[in-house]
């Protein structure tokens, strides 16, 4: 197999002492402090951007022409923060011993700024006045950006977020400042700018439309005590993130931890020189508190297929579909890894996810026991309500708030931890069989959200066996069928076999595996199931994997074939719409 450099990360349960604990609940706190303190940022520059396009739109403009018109009033500040960003830019290049800039090219109305701003540059070069002049120009340029954000004419980026921090982070807390900021390292704020950052980027896809589901409003304020988490980085080329010995990891400014597990796979990784340290990130699941440490890894891949261009150069990817893709613009396709034999013992493989079997598959896991081709619901959530009962109605009986209040809320976290725990687990279990034991996994394009709707309704229009829905609905979650798809995803490219996702809307359940026959008016709660047409009667969970494994062979035998079908819309939403690229996949182990 060919060997690659990949990001993947390793996590590792730490054993805090006390004063160490704390020291983890702080940096989780400042990293949830830059996160609400960078998206109360942007909201209020959006909010004021919104309030200029109303009063626009309320003088008879349109939505187009308002916009145009925001755009117009900032346009010679905004110009005026390129130009000074300019210099700004030039004076760190020169203060950091490297080339300076290109001379900039006079915007509209600034011509008299550009020239200014040039001689004072030429005539402090070599006066050593250089760093005296960046912090002025860092000064103006942020006093222009707070000034344009709160006009509404920017929205503030996280590098925007990180430099107007600077400027208030010694401020007392009454005026909105952090002047506690040095107890914590510097990079659980930065990561807390950047998580936003994505958070905005996130809900600008949902309204435009470019993000799948329903439209959301303002991401959320993150609340104390939720979702603790933060991340740290370093310089590779002077490590601080390492592991000390087997059972300890360093991290800037925490210092050496211990761990649960043993670190002995990276370690001996590191020391070889096959593996690179690049971050860690550390967030607390009930109880425990993890490390996620990311490592560029050299590691041996097997990579199906490579493009190979005209010139030699070789890009390798996970299938025929994606490389032949490449061919476009020139090259050819070769096939340079191959499944194992246990794999091409297993062929294809349909799996039916449902509420009776958590998969039933075409063929068993084993082929000398029949009885696995049948995953029971692993019910973790269910086999835990009794005691998850117990903590809560615990919990209900203190005042909130309260010491014994916070005891109680962490005892009910426990066990919502220790369900999550077992469930990603069995999912990966699972998974890796799959993917090992099989050349191609088919499953279902299964739309979750629609499928574990609540049954209420409205006042006007009340539901019907909303109880029974609620249940059917808690069933369903339990089992975790979109985790278990996500890992499918990245276990296939990791071991060398592929993810197959049936069109949305595949008729795999209502439609006879014998004779192709649509049959809407089947039962799908019945395990059997009834074709009207040629009278056959099997298992529901039979015909719907053997339809599952008739579809993903139409669908690769469209994308393999040699008469143009390759080329269209087709294919990608087959093969590429739901695989997740090799690097990213190893990222998420």
């Amino acid at each position: 197999m060919p060997e690659t450099q990949v990001l993947r990360a390793y996590r590792f349960a730490l054993d805090p002492s006390d004063a160490e604990r704390a020291a983890l609940s702080r940096y989780a706190g400042a990293c949830r402090w830059a996160y609400n303190y960078a998206l109360a940022k942007k909201t209020q520059a959006h909010q004021a951007w919104a309030e200029r396009r109303a009063a626009y739109l309320d003088a008879g403009l349109s939505e187009a022409d308002a916009k145009d018109r925001i755009k117009a009033d900032g346009a010679e500040l905004t110009d005026r923060i390129k130009v000074l960003d300019h210099h700004r830019k030039s004076l760190t290049l020169t203060v950091t011993g490297k080339p300076p800039l290109p001379a900039m090219q006079p915007l509209a109305g600034q011509e008299a700024l550009v020239r200014r701003l040039a001689a004072v540059r030429a005539d402090a070069a070599g006066t050593g006045n250089e760093r005296e002049l960046l912090a002025a120009a860092r000064t103006t340029v942020n006093a222009l950006k707070a000034e344009a954000f709160s006009a509404g004419f920017r929205t503030p980026t996280a590098a925007d977020t990180s430099a107007l921090w600077r400027m208030e982070r010694d401020r007392p807390r009454e005026e909105g400042g952090s002047p506690w900021w040095s107890e914590v390292n510097v990079y659980c704020f930065t990561s807390g700018f950047d998580r936003a950052q994505v958070a905005w980027r996130y809900w600008q896809d949902s309204l435009a439309g470019r993000r799948a589901g329903p439209r959301n409003g303002y991401p959320r304020f993150k609340k104390k005590g939720h979702a603790e988490s933060f991340a740290l980085f370093h310089d590779v080329k002077r490590p601080i993130i390492r592991l000390d010995g087997y059972r300890r990891l360093v991290m800037p400014g925490l210092g050496s931890i211990r761990i649960h597990d043993s670190g002995k796979r990276l370690a001996r990784l590191v020391d070889r020189g096959h593996a690179v340290i690049q971050s860690v990130t550390v967030t607390r699941g009930g109880h425990r508190w993890y490390a996620s440490v990311l490592a560029k890894v050299q590691q041996d891949v097997p990579v199906l297929w490579e493009h190979v261009d005209d010139d030699g150069t070789r890009t390798p990817y996970l299938s025929h579909a994606q490389a032949e893709k490449a061919t476009e613009n020139g090259g050819h396709v070769e096939q340079i890894g191959r499944p194992t034999t246990r794999q091409h013992a297993g062929g294809l493989v349909g799996v039916d996810l449902g509420p009776h079997y958590l998969a039933a598959l075409s063929n068993p896991l084993d082929p000398s026991d029949p009885a696995t081709a049948l995953v029971q619901h692993p019910r973790l959530l269910a086999d835990s309500l009794a005691k998850l009962a117990k903590a809560q109605r615990a919990m209900s009986r203190c005042q909130q708030g309260s010491q014994r209040w916070r005891k109680a809320a962490a005892r009910v976290s426990r066990v919502h931890h220790q369900i999550t725990v077992r469930r990603a687990s069995f999912l990966h279990g699972l998974a890796k069989k799959l993917a090992t034991r099989f050349t191609h996994v088919a499953i279902e394009d299964l739309d979750l959200t629609t499928l574990t709707a609540s049954a209420k309704g409205t006042r006007d229009k009340p539901g019907t066996r909303v109880k029974v829905k609620a249940r059917y609905n808690r069933h369903l979650l339990d089992a975790g069928l979109g985790s278990l798809r996500k890992k499918l995803g990245y276990k296939t490219a990791w071991y060398g076999s592929q993810l197959v996702v049936l069109d949305h809307g595949e008729p795999v359940a209502g439609t006879c595996a014998k004779c192709k026959e649509r049959n809407p008016s089947s039962d799908p709660s019945s395990s059997k199931f009834h074709c009207p047409s040629c009278g056959a009667v099997v298992h529901r969970h039979e015909n719907s994997t053997a339809n599952i494994v008739d579809a993903a062979r139409r669908q690769l035998t469209t994308v393999a074939s040699d008469r143009g079908e390759t080329q269209n819309a087709r294919r990608a939403a087959v093969t590429d719409r739901f695989r997740m690229t090799l690097a990213q996949g190893l990222a998420l182990g």
